[in-house]
């Protein structure tokens, strides 16, 4: 009985694999895009004191802003789509929840809180912080972790959303999309910056709205793929993105906000854009396969590589860059290696299952991916 239980789930996870394989092959390309160019800009900074400390009129800050609006809601709005291929069900709320706060969590604190102690004992670092003060990673957000406490929080709300069936059908779907978007003007409007942002809260109201669009993509593909709707936010994007350079070279005053006006118009019609878009690179589709990791990992090469060559002399722009990107994407792919060997490493730093898949298992699953 046991064994035979052993086999149904081994075939169960294989199959899950082999249309994995079939229909993920344009996301995990979406997907490697989005997390090089989070990569890229963290590996600049988002200000003149973090990343390599760019100039404003540098090429590089030019770069960084022109997709600084559809950098987050593209790794997002995959997220949400990913999501949307195995929701949440009734009656198993809890333990869908329960793997995320394995999944996100757990790195958060292990990842995070190695990554905070490097930054508060490693010389030449940006920022430094208090070693009697890491507990606050796990209740407000610490640099690029903050992202996975909001996405955590997103989980939760959409669990609860589609546990209830309240999504099921594309007008409840759309009241649903509307409501998140009404939270996050109500939070522009009416959460002052001061209040302290618990778990992140802040920034779960700002993916909500662009995982919904993942989820609403996924599920109601029709509407999506409708060619007016589609020329029409691929036109709004062409305007957005003309109207953001115009206010780079000073034609056009403006000040751009990731949540509001133009700068959520280009996250909101980009991500639908983005993934009308169907297209199939194999380098972009091996890197958006780990993804995740790359995001835990990355600032440990772009920070570290960075620093050694300042520290070798080597202050080339270019040559910076350049090494703090490569490191930022391949390192991470030679933790998740290393750390996958082992049960206690695989569940802390990258929060998978404890157990890893019989070797007879892996040796299918690879056969069927390759």
């Amino acid at each position: 009985m046991g064994k035979g239980c052993q086999k149904i789930n081994e075939l169960a996870v294989l199959q899950q694999m082999r249309t994995t394989s079939k229909k993920d092959t344009s996301i995990e390309t979406l997907r490697g895009l989005a997390i090089i160019l989070v990569v890229i800009g963290h590996v600049i900074g988002s200000g003149p004191d973090g990343g390599m400390k760019v100039a404003d009129d540098s090429f590089l800050r030019h770069f960084y802003f022109t997709f600084q609006y559809l950098r987050m809601p593209l790794f997002t709005v995959i997220s949400g789509w990913v999501y949307a291929l195995r929701p949440a069900k009734k009656g198993e709320l809890w333990s869908f929840n329960e793997k995320k706060v394995r999944r996100l969590m757990l790195p958060l604190f292990f990842v995070g809180g190695a990554y905070y102690i490097l930054q508060s004992i490693i010389p030449g670092t940006n920022f430094s912080y208090g070693l009697t003060d890491i507990w606050r990673i796990l209740v407000f957000p610490y640099t690029f972790y903050w992202y996975l406490q909001a996405l955590f929080l997103v989980f939760i709300v959409i669990s609860i959303v589609d546990a209830q069936g309240w999504a099921n059908v594309f007008r409840h779907w759309l009241i649903f999309f509307v409501i998140s978007i009404v939270f996050l003007f109500a939070r522009n409007a009416f959460i002052p910056q001061s209040f302290p942002n618990y778990l992140g809260f802040k920034g779960a109201i700002y993916l909500l709205p662009f995982f919904v669009i993942g989820v609403g993509i996924q599920r109601f593909k029709s509407y999506f793929e409708n060619k007016i709707f589609v020329s029409i936010s691929a036109t709004l994007l062409i305007f957005g993105l003309v109207f953001q350079q115009l206010v780079w070279y000073d034609i056009i005053d403006y000040t751009f906000k990731p949540s509001d006006g133009i700068g959520l118009l280009i996250g909101v019609v980009g991500v639908v854009v983005c993934l009308r878009i169907r297209f199939s690179v194999k380098w972009l589709t091996w890197i958006g396969s780990y993804a995740y990791t790359i995001f835990l990992f990355h600032s440990f090469g772009t920070a570290g590589g960075r620093i050694l060559l300042n520290r070798s002399g080597i202050e080339n722009t270019t040559l910076v860059f350049m090494v703090s990107l490569l490191l930022g994407i391949f390192l991470p792919v030679v933790a998740e290696e290393i750390l996958n060997r082992f049960g206690i490493t695989r569940f802390l730093f990258l929060g998978r299952s404890y157990k890893y898949p019989s070797k007879r298992l892996k040796m299918k699953i690879r056969t069927t991916v390759s």
